[in-house]
């Protein structure tokens, strides 16, 4: 691990939080810290980081003695807001095990916004045990599918983001991973479940939101006006957050802002210059919501800028590759506009695009016959969006070509695809009259924790547009004649 980056600027405490009851404040954690620093040893080997001790030991709180809740946990909601990367699966696998350990029978539930999402803390979890030979006595049940058991009746279980999976369970301890994903009733029924029972926790850890998270926007304003009061509601707050909501242009205010927003930054143990460099070729969007932990105050946002799209032009000694091409087409709902896009990559491995036929108001048999004409150069394939030309991707298929009906998955996977070649300098195009107009008035839309180029939001058509990302992101995985993989 590297120093420090900023003496000022420490990964513990955290930008906001609620503070303790007292500068030497006990915790329920505190009798586990040893034997915690050996099982992260077996089964990493390494120790939680002293950030992340200190986060434990704030979370598990006791009251003091002299209290009318002595020894109890003070928080019964716990909500952690960092930068990705920052080991927030380290954490809630931590207060799992220390749940696991702290009660004879207790039930902890684990919730995500997918399937897969919460079993990347369960896996972690999986890992601990499996790598420490003393937990393996504790535990006697540990399936991908079944959940944990301890010897004494404790569990450990994964369920499905709906409230029916929650109704009539006595819940412990309640994880939940990336809160601006995840409803607000799904967090009141956690809340429900541990019945205001004594040492009974909710927590979630997260990055921040946008505009849609609704619950996380209720927890911020919660977890500030526990801060005020000192904590008198019992929910526990604690944010690593840059101080504004923007992307700065010089790289050490940059690096300070990230060192804020993420405690791995400021102990010295990620490389700050090398995160420096990922966070300059990413959206800004994404890099205000998951670099510097900052709430974006709209779902969309430019899908890029538009001195980076000029930039891409092709200049004039500069041709479109000889390269077999795929046919990319993209038609707006309603079929009142289609275009007609090339693309096809150079001997340097850049993706060149070129827009070979704009329509309005094209009949199918109009489609088909200039599909069928693009024939004629030998295209490695066709790619169509699924939603609107479904049944001409089929036809083609029927005509003995390769035809890749694009997913919303691919809508998601092709824009980020097109924004990083065009940030890395590895897209071209011709500057066609039609994408310099649609391109800077494209407007992109976070779903969830993806974005697509929204046609909805954006200020004109982008069916060009769209025909461009999911045809360079087909090409990407196409073949070529060597059976070699493109790119």
């Amino acid at each position: 691990m590297s120093a420090q980056p900023f003496h000022d600027i420490a990964p513990w405490p955290p930008t906001r939080h609620t503070p303790p009851l007292s500068p030497d404040f006990k915790s329920a954690f505190d009798r586990y810290a040893k034997a915690f620093a050996i099982i992260w040893v077996c089964a990493f080997g390494y120790r939680l980081e002293e950030w992340q001790i200190q986060l434990m030991r704030a979370i598990l709180e006791i009251f003091p003695e002299g209290h009318e809740r002595a020894g109890q946990l003070r928080w019964q909601q716990a909500v952690v807001s960092l930068g990705r990367q920052n080991g927030k699966s380290e954490i809630a696998a931590a207060l799992a095990l220390w749940r696991l350990l702290s009660k004879r029978t207790p039930l902890v539930i684990g919730i995500a916004s997918s399937a897969d999402q919460a079993r990347v803390v369960y896996d972690r979890f999986q890992h601990v045990v499996n790598g420490a030979p003393e937990l393996r006595e504790i535990f006697i049940r540990m399936t991908d599918t079944r959940g944990v058991a301890t010897r004494t009746g404790g569990r450990y279980e994964l369920k499905a983001s709906k409230s029916a999976a929650l109704q009539g369970l006595p819940i412990d301890l309640g994880l939940v991973d990336e809160l601006h994903l995840i409803k607000r009733a799904l967090w009141g029924d956690l809340v429900s479940g541990t019945g205001a029972r004594a040492d009974c926790l909710v927590a979630g850890i997260t990055t921040a939101g946008d505009a849609s998270s609704e619950l996380l926007i209720d927890l911020y304003r919660l977890g500030a006006e526990s801060i005020d009061n000192g904590g008198e509601s019992r929910i526990g707050f604690w944010v690593w957050e840059a101080p504004e909501a923007r992307v700065p242009e010089d790289d050490n205010t940059l690096g300070r802002w990230l060192a804020m927003a993420n405690p791995a930054v400021a102990s010295g143990r990620t490389d700050l210059a090398a995160l420096i460099a990922i966070v300059r070729s990413k959206p800004k969007p994404d890099v205000i919501r998951y670099h510097l932990n900052r709430f974006l105050e709209s779902v969309a946002a430019p899908f890029i800028d538009a001195e980076d799209w000029y930039a891409a032009r092709r200049s004039d000694n500069e041709a479109f590759p000889a390269s077999r091409p795929v046919v990319a087409i993209d038609s707006t709902p309603g079929s009142g506009y289609a275009s007609f896009v090339l693309l096809a990559r150079d001997a340097e491995g850049r993706t060149h695009s070129r827009l070979v036929a704009s329509l309005v108001r094209p009949t199918f048999d109009q489609l088909l016959s200039i599909a069928l004409d693009l024939g004629k150069l030998g295209p490695l394939g066709y790619t169509m969006d699924g939603y609107v030309l479904r049944k001409l991707g089929r036809r083609l298929a029927e005509y003995g070509y390769e035809a890749h009906i694009g997913s919303l998955a691919d809508a998601a996977n092709s824009a980020a695809f097109l924004f990083h070649l065009i940030k890395g300098g590895r897209f071209r195009h011709g500057g066609e009259p039609l994408l310099n107009a649609q391109v800077p008035r494209a407007v992109r839309k976070n779903v969830g924790d993806e974005f697509r180029i929204s046609r909805v939001d954006s200020g004109t058509q982008v069916d060009a547009l769209n025909a461009i990302a999911l045809g360079a992101l087909v090409l990407d995985q196409t073949p070529d004649i060597a059976g070699t993989q493109i790119g």
